[in-house]
């Protein structure tokens, strides 16, 4: 290395371990400072995060980011907690839903989509800290199954296939991974068959029915940006398409198109070599401009009309079940006043709701994104 910039790389060095140092000591989160506060060159700024993620990392700060609803564990997952909640908003709500639908003999199944873990004593074994996700979706289940709702509960699905739920979801990220919203879907599909008189082809969820891409080491999760490469890593992606024939038509924000499965993916988000800190999240390159709502309709299949109340978790879940029903309509009631309305509009003769474990007692707190999720009006 040529002395001049040698000399450049040390001062460099000097300032990222000043910043770092200055942060940790005032418990402060350099990635917010640099972008809220600072206006600098995209490489200094890169710096400055990724030199602060080495310092929480070599610190073993696990908790550190903890005022983002994010911790790290020892094999280095980013995972989040939940308070304790009483059910009860989730449990009137679901209720009354299910009597609106029973009026119009639509049926109603409910789906438990699981967190990265299925213990809830995680938290105090690495953190000490009491958390009760696991806890709260027992409760809820359980006063929901009483009061006669079908629930499909994906965590006792993945003990009966033996799954390990760490390898079940991005590191880096909340979501779960292409493979586990297809197996989800699979399991979806099964309960409409058995439990609710469809006649889906399960062969539609073979995966050797599909062409599978793997990429290695490709971006950095939506929770591992706010904390630093340096610290966390990178995570692999992987990419499924079918190989059979497929004939949709895609209606969302006024929009129609038609064509094969291509229509519902952003390969851009694929072939991207963007910076990662930039680069758009790879969980959205299905969907990617659904947000509210959305509309498949599949000209292959003859019956089975949905409506899936969902969270972001369905952007690898709606696409797969949309090749089994001949319309499936999702919708984000944290962003969509007006599902009953929907309901009648859509015709449907199920609706299926899909969401996340950590949607259970958010309506506790008026300033959660996810505050009118189980607001069906």
């Amino acid at each position: 290395m040529k002395l001049k910039y040698f000399g450049k790389y040390i001062l460099s060095l000097c300032f990222l371990a000043a910043i770092g140092i200055f942060c940790l000591s005032k418990g402060r989160d350099i990635s917010l400072l640099v972008r809220n506060d600072l206006k600098l060159p995209d490489q200094i700024e890169k710096r400055l995060i990724d030199g602060n993620g080495a310092a929480a990392k070599m610190l073993n700060m696990r908790g550190y980011y903890s005022d983002l609803g994010i911790y790290i564990t020892d094999d280095l997952s980013i995972i989040s907690k939940s308070e304790q909640t009483t059910t009860d908003y989730e449990y009137q709500q679901m209720c009354q839903l299910k009597d609106f639908l029973d009026q119009q003999d639509i049926q109603l199944l409910y789906v438990n989509a699981p967190v990265k873990y299925l213990d809830d004593s995680v938290f105090q074994k690495e953190f000490g800290l009491d958390n009760y996700s696991n806890q709260n979706a027992d409760k809820l289940l359980s006063r929901m199954t009483d009061a006669g709702i079908a629930c499909l509960d994906l965590r006792e699905e993945i003990k009966q296939d033996n799954m390990e739920i760490s390898e079940m979801f991005y590191r880096t990220d909340h979501h779960w991974t292409t493979r586990s919203g297809f197996w989800a879907t699979r399991k979806i599909a099964e309960t409409l068959n058995d439990q609710f008189g469809y006649h889906i082809n399960m062969d539609l969820y073979d995966e050797s029915q599909y062409h599978v891409t793997e990429y290695s080491q490709k971006w950095l999760g939506e929770q591992g940006r706010k904390i630093a490469l340096s610290y966390v890593g990178l995570d692999d992606y992987t990419f499924m398409e079918p190989k059979f024939s497929t004939d949709l038509t895609f209606y969302h924000k006024d929009q129609k198109q038609e064509g094969d499965f291509g229509i519902l993916v952003d390969r851009t988000r694929l072939h991207s070599e963007q910076d990662v800190y930039s680069a758009q999240s790879l969980h959205y390159t299905y969907l990617p401009s659904v947000t509210s709502t959305g509309e498949i309709q599949n000209h292959k299949q003859k019956n089975g009309r949905v409506l899936l109340l969902a969270d972001s978790y369905m952007h690898v879940v709606m696409p797969f079940l949309s090749l089994g029903v001949s319309d499936l309509t999702m919708c984000a009631p944290r962003y969509y006043r007006g599902v009953r309305k929907l309901i009648q509009e859509r015709k449907v003769d199920t609706v299926v709701i899909l969401y996340a474990q950590f949607m259970i007692g958010a309506h506790d707190d008026p300033d959660s994104a996810n505050f009118n999720q189980f607001t069906f009006d």
